[in-house]
């Protein structure tokens, strides 16, 4: 009995396992059953000897009267089904069975197998080289047992069906710079095909019965295996687009559906919070959970389930805060579905061999990176993810547009980089943001090791090499990176660019607050770099504040809060009357101002918000601070006097680099979320 097609069923043995292919049988090596070719004749462009053949056997016959789905997207597998069109969406019927991998996903060179592949390699001869990350998603299903959709994942299905919002109203979508990057062509696109090809389902009647239909559809696609090696963005689209719907891609659009139609985002931020609000926020966030749980029962892990999960991360952080437990699992399932899906080990390639797939891949690879370094900074926590286990390069610096165009139009984008990788067309892409965040998030993870190893003594000479690395790197940005203050007032620069110029130059700041507090700890004389960088924190970290209301709770606790404990300490016990600072803003009073608006932007972020009773506590400290430093001063003709302070009173943080007045423990703007 010979299984060569893509849509026939697994065969299984008499002794009821899967079946290998006939190359693999002779040879007795593990097969994956992948179909129509395995994983392993595919590396040896085996693609027409891999057939699987059991004699006198037969497949499991279903309970479901529904076939089942086909296991392969790859283009092998996509020759062999030209001849069987796919089915209309009313004439489908697929069968619900959630799959299994027969192999861990990413085996790096320490893993049993890597050291069997040589063994065979030395026994067969020659044979094309196993790629350091292997694309699992070509990895079958081992179908269990053929069941229809069972209670649970049925309820899951029809919540998420009937949130999704009409196609008048949802074909909108709600994006913001910042928050999109690489998915925002992908959802666009999508939400057209989505209403297109299922309209009948989407009506204002939506019958439990026919979305019950739909539901098994989707749950099928998303059941086949996603091809993540694709170099045709058309073809790699293909997979999810239209009648190939995935839950994945209804996750991703639920991020920038409106559900609740005119609704004013900003409003969790001002006094009260509307009902329209909180609703529309709670199916958003109900059913991106959902979809990314509907994904971990159907599919094998891919780039847009590995997307998924870092924006329900994201999500999760506005609802709880950053510190909540909820968001640290939601972020380390994010990193070992990435770790799983091997994005930390690619390998680097000619720039002529860039494609869609292996430069989404990078992109989310060091943004979440970059993300790790952003929780590490909140919490204090040790990363989950290191530098050191990974080799992915740095994604090159094209547009989204180009990266979704043909490939002469990519390579012509490509040979117009520099030799670092960086754009020369002066303009900030996704990739450029993501570029500099990831070359920022690098040093800081050196420090991180510094300042959170038990072992790991820093001397003074290690720190200073390590500001100027930060300061030589900064500089080498690209020129539309650097900030400029009189950006601020100036109405030609655009919102986005600004945006993107100001969050690089925060995280800059950052890892040079952090810095100046390594050096203090370890003796080095105090000349006033780290109130200089404190100041500037507060300062430029205030009027985001206004623009970014939705943002303000994590900016805040983030930025200004740790800087504002130094500029607290500096009113506590005052320097500045007997050696005045080398930069004339940083006075006295320009530090009282600075503090009481920090003040009134944290009585302005709601107490029930996300990281809001960090946020209460922080201004109740430093209102202390001011009360009793101006409270204090006698006469303006005499010097400030030391004063005393309730050390029993402070809050208790646990980050030791932000805990600057042992008060401060704890994406990407602008946007919905915090660790965008």
């Amino acid at each position: 009995m010979y299984a060569n097609n893509a849509s026939t069923p697994l065969l299984i043995r008499r002794n009821g396992r899967p079946q290998a292919c006939d190359p693999c049988r002779k040879r007795k090596l593990a097969c994956d059953h992948a179909q129509p070719v395995c994983t392993r004749c595919k590396r040896r462009k085996q693609d027409e000897s891999c057939v699987y053949i059991v004699s006198g056997s037969k497949t499991p016959v279903s309970n479901s009267p529904l076939p089942s789905p086909a296991p392969s997207t790859s283009s092998a597998a996509t020759r062999r089904r030209n001849s069987h069109p796919i089915q209309s969406p009313s004439t489908v019927r697929p069968e619900i069975q959630p799959p299994s991998l027969t192999r861990p996903g990413y085996l790096g060179p320490t893993s049993y197998c890597d050291i069997y592949e040589d063994s065979l390699s030395l026994l067969q001869g020659p044979e094309t080289s196993t790629p350091q990350s292997e694309d699992v998603s070509h990895h079958a299903p081992v179908r269990g047992s053929q069941n229809v959709m069972s209670p649970r994942i049925r309820d899951m299905c029809l919540t998420v069906l009937r949130n999704i919002p009409s196609a008048t109203q949802g074909s909108m979508l709600r994006f913001k710079h910042g928050s999109d990057g690489w998915i925002r062509p992908i959802c666009e696109r999508a939400v057209k095909s989505l209403y297109d090809t299922f309209k009948d389902y989407f009506s204002a009647s939506r019958s439990t019965a026919k979305l019950e239909e739909l539901a098994q559809i989707i749950c099928s696609n998303t059941s086949r295996p996603f091809s993540d090696e694709e170099t045709d963005p058309q073809q790699w689209a293909s997979q999810f687009m239209g009648e190939n719907t995935r839950w994945e891609i209804i996750g991703l659009l639920s991020i920038f559906w409106d559900f609740v139609p005119d609704l004013d985002i900003a409003a969790i931020w001002k006094g009260k919070r509307s009902a329209e609000f909180d609703r529309g926020f709670s199916i958003s966030r109900e059913n991106l959970q959902l979809c990314f749980d509907l994904c971990k029962e159907f599919s094998a892990g891919n780039s847009l389930m590995l997307y998924l999960s870092q924006r329900c991360t994201v999500v999760h952080s506005m609802f709880v805060g950053d510190a909540n437990l909820l968001v640290w699992r939601s972020h380390a399932e994010s990193i070992s579905l990435l770790t799983f899906l091997g994005f930390h080990a690619l390998e680097e390639r000619s720039r002529h061999q860039a494609s869609v797939c292996g430069e989404i891949k990078k992109r989310l690879f060091h943004h979440l990176f970059s993300m790790g370094m952003v929780v590490v900074s909140f919490t204090g926590r040790p990363p989950l993810i290191a530098s050191r286990y990974s080799s992915t390069p740095l994604p090159l610096d094209v547009s989204d547009d180009v990266l979704f165009s043909d490939h002469e139009t990519l390579m012509k984008a490509v040979e117009r980089l520099d030799e670092r990788g960086w754009n020369t067309d002066g303009k900030i892409y996704a990739a450029t943001r993501i570029r500099a965040r990831s070359i920022i998030a690098a040093i800081r993870e050196e420090l991180f090791e510094i300042a959170l190893g038990n072992q790991q003594v820093a001397t003074v000479e290690t720190l200073l090499k390590l500001r100027a690395r930060q300061l030589q790197t900064v500089s080498e940005f690209p020129d539309c990176l650097h900030f400029d203050p009189t950006d601020l007032e100036n109405p030609e620069v655009p919102v986005g660019t600004l945006a993107s110029r100001l969050f690089v130059k925060l995280e800059h700041l950052q890892n040079m607050f952090f810095i100046e507090r390594l050096l203090l700890r370890n003796g080095h004389e105090d000349k006033g770099d780290l109130l200089k960088v404190s100041y500037e924190l507060v300062t430029l970290t205030l009027p985001w504040l206004a623009a970014f209301r939705n943002d303000c709770e994590w900016l805040v606790m983030a930025y200004a809060v740790p800087a504002g404990g130094i500029l607290c300490l500096e009113l506590l016990r005052p320097t500045l009357h007997v050696r005045p600072h080398n930069d004339p803003r940083i006075t006295r009073s320009n530090i009282i101002q600075k503090l009481s608006l920090l003040v009134a932007y944290l009585n302005w972020v709601s107490p029930w918000g996300p990281n809001g009773d960090l946020c209460s506590d922080a201004k109740s400290v430093i209102q202390r601070v001011l009360d009793q430093t101006l409270n204090a001063a006698s006469s303006v003709y005499e010097p400030p006097a030391i004063l005393e302070w309730d050390f029993s009173t402070q809050l208790d943080f646990n980050f030791d680099l932000l805990d600057t007045f042992d008060w401060n423990r704890p994406d990407f703007p602008p946007s919905q979320q915090s660790n965008q």
